[in-house]
């Protein structure tokens, strides 16, 4: 009898708490502070939800409640980054509404353009990145970046059919090539979250790193 007066006591004060930080103005960003900046400095597999709690004031149960466990919690940090493949499909998509005439003319300023945009998204959002780029657990960020490859790799096949590519043509390239390729580039421009570059010095890096790329690109795009 006593046990269970106990347990409903500790389940009541719980609850209380619950009801208390979600009336605190700021709740939401104290939590997430202190989870981002556990995660940042221990890593997916050391980093404590006890010890976020704590830092945070409130009990552990809270953070069990709305998110389930450690990983979904993560996942909810890292979220943001999930507008940027969501954006490069839909940009993409825009681009090959356009007729073949049109996209060859507006290629480079469409690129310019669309990169821009994905910096700024990346710099927006630099706490979900940087915990998706250096602590995510298993081969969550490995997935993320074939995610976007698919994408990007899918396009560009398309783009080298209907500019009647040669190169495709004689199978001096391939799906797989693509796929290398993709792979390298978005790799590297993750580099600039991984190394921690401010804004502008990632903006020259992604600027001489498209330059390379896109040298190399234009032999294949030959008819």
């Amino acid at each position: 009898m006593l046990h269970n007066s106990v347990l409903e006591t500790v389940l009541y004060i719980e609850k209380e708490d619950e009801k208390m930080a979600n009336r605190i103005e700021g709740y939401d960003e104290k939590l997430f502070e202190f989870a981002q900046k556990e995660f940042l400095e221990k890593g997916y597999n050391d980093a404590s939800l006890r010890t976020i709690a704590r830092a945070a004031g409130v009990s552990t149960s809270t953070i069990y409640t709305r998110f389930g466990d450690k990983e979904g919690m993560f996942k909810y940090l890292i979220s943001p980054t999930e507008k940027l493949p969501c954006y490069l499909e839909n940009a993409l998509e825009e681009f090959f509404s356009m007729n073949v005439n049109d996209q060859n003319k507006n290629y480079h300023d469409r690129g310019n353009a669309g990169f821009d945009h994905i910096m700024d998204m990346i710099y927006e959002d630099y706490p979900a990145y940087k915990l998706l780029v250096s602590c995510a657990p298993g081969e969550t960020y490995k997935e993320y970046l074939e995610k976007i490859t698919e994408i990007d790799v899918r396009y560009t096949l398309r783009f080298l059919k209907e500019n009647n590519s040669r190169a495709l043509r004689e199978n001096h390239i391939n799906e797989g090539f693509c796929h290398v390729v993709s792979t390298a580039f978005y790799s590297a421009l993750f580099h600039c979250v991984e190394h921690d570059m401010e804004r502008d010095e990632a903006a020259r890096y992604i600027k001489e790193l498209r330059g390379f790329y896109g040298r190399g690109w234009q032999e294949f795009f030959k008819e």
